[in-house]
């Protein structure tokens, strides 16, 4: 029977709480009760009976089979489960009992078997105990690590939202003042903008007093300048007991000869005739030593062709191509002591041989065109005009004063006073330049320096390549391009 019920009972003590199996030393300690000794089997023959319980011991009350299957509160869910095992506990105790109270040799290797089990199981019991006890230490460690990290993240997210609090505020406080600020500016620039309207009335009132004393000034000024006691006098015959009247129908010629004032020229004898075709125009030449052929001959070509007479009035000297156009003119005028001076071409050239001569050609043909005419106002052909301007001097350039010039008749008359009826308003035309055409050189003649420091008269290009230079250069002070 014992040998039977072993592995039952060795299932069922797996299955008992610690407090529920009894060791040898207690064996007789089990409940009487618990041995059913009504259904007990007869023993074999030659074993002693077994003792009974000991008398002093109150026998406890045998648990019942359904007591120790009812469930506790929170249970699992599968209650027949937990009844059967219950009742198998049951049994285990009760065949427990039965062994410990057995004397025989074989109940008592079982009650060893069962003892050491027993030992093992309260072992494992112990380990698992311990085992169960570290994890949950381990969990509570883990469980209070986790709060401690909660803690710390809650503490620094506390923190956290303390300084976005407080930066907030001082952000708030900063953005406050600014706001306050920026109104207290632009208050400040209503101020001073209104200030400055004010201050700009003023001045503006100021500078309009100011402007309007200044245009006073200014008018009295010009007024000063302007000859307003007199007027041009316009004659027919502007020579009368030797003195010589210009209007202001003038034409400056200064300087060298350029395309430049033969535009000017041509414009200004084409405005006057438009104005008067009876009035003689004045052609005044203060000082020119000749220039460009093509220039010269487009201002005669002008002079002949103006309904208005054309008159030259030569100041100081004319050389070259402004002598031609003196004595070409339909009347010329001059100072007793105004030198007029014809020579052959004297022209700038440069290229290679073939260039010179081809230059060399177009100068002659340029000098018979122009100089014919004045040889033949002379009395003369053009080889004895150039024959006589080497027999009076050796470098060919015949000069003479004015009175010996209207013996030549390079000159027309020779007056003693000459008088500017015309200029009767000193102030500069507006645009016009101090080195104009009206006032001493040409604007496209340029007065340089080169590397020697030698000054000189930079004359403009030509305009074809056709054109040349019949100037008078004694000093070298012109310089073709």
């Amino acid at each position: 029977t014992y040998r039977k019920i072993i592995p039952s009972l060795l299932f069922a003590l797996a299955l008992l709480p610690p407090d529920a199996t009894a060791t040898p030393d207690t064996a007789d300690k089990a409940p009487a009760a618990l041995v059913d000794t009504s259904e007990a089997p007869a023993k074999p023959a030659g074993k002693k009976a077994t003792k009974p319980a000991s008398k002093n011991k109150s026998p406890k009350k045998p648990v019942a089979p359904g007591d120790a299957a009812k469930p506790a509160p929170g249970a699992p869910a599968d209650a027949a489960a937990a009844k059967a095992a219950a009742e198998r506990a049951a049994q285990a105790k009760i065949a427990a009992a039965a062994i410990a109270s057995d004397d025989s040799p074989e109940a008592k290797a079982l009650q060893k078997q069962l003892a050491k089990l027993t030992l093992e199981k309260n072992l494992i019991e112990a380990r698992l105990a311990l085992a169960e006890a570290k994890r949950r230490e381990a969990e509570s460690g883990a469980r209070l690590k986790a709060q401690k990290e909660q803690a710390r993240k809650n503490e620094e997210k506390a923190r956290i939202e303390t300084e976005l609090a407080l930066a907030s505020a001082k952000a708030s406080e900063k953005l406050a003042d600014k706001l306050l600020r920026i109104r207290e500016l632009e208050t400040e620039a209503k101020i001073l903008k209104g200030e400055q309207e004010n201050s700009q009335a003023k001045y503006a009132a100021e500078i309009s007093k100011y402007n309007a004393e200044l245009a006073a000034f200014q008018k009295k000024q010009e007024l000063a300048r302007v000859a307003t006691q007199t007027a041009p006098i316009y004659r027919k015959e502007p020579l009368h007991n030797g003195t010589l009247h210009i209007s202001d129908r003038r034409i400056a010629l200064n300087g060298a000869v350029t395309a430049r004032m033969a535009a000017h020229a041509i414009e200004q004898i084409n405005f006057y005739n438009n104005q008067n075709a009876e009035h003689p125009i004045f052609i005044v030449i203060d000082s020119s030593p000749g220039g460009s052929v093509e220039a010269g001959f487009q201002i005669l070509k002008a002079m002949e062709s103006s309904k208005a007479p054309v008159y030259v009035v030569v100041k100081k000297f004319a050389a070259s191509m402004a002598a031609v156009i003196t004595t070409l003119a339909e009347r010329s005028y001059c100072y007793n002591n105004t030198i007029i001076l014809h020579h052959q071409m004297s022209t700038f050239n440069y290229g290679n041989m073939s260039d010179l001569e081809d230059q060399l050609r177009i100068a002659r043909q340029w000098y018979e065109r122009l100089a014919t005419p004045v040889a033949r106002k002379m009395g003369l052909s053009l080889d004895a005009f150039t024959k006589q301007m080497y027999a009076h001097f050796a470098s060919g350039d015949w000069e003479e004063f004015g009175d010996n010039a209207k013996k030549l008749k390079w000159v027309d008359n020779v007056v003693d006073r000459i008088v500017e009826t015309g200029i009767v308003d000193i102030r500069k035309p507006a645009g016009a330049s101090s080195s104009g055409p009206s006032r001493g050189m040409p604007d496209d003649c340029q007065v340089k320096v080169d590397e020697k420091g030698k000054t000189y008269i930079q004359l403009p290009l030509l305009d074809n390549p056709f054109d040349a230079w019949w100037i008078y250069d004694k000093r070298n002070l012109y310089r073709a391009q």
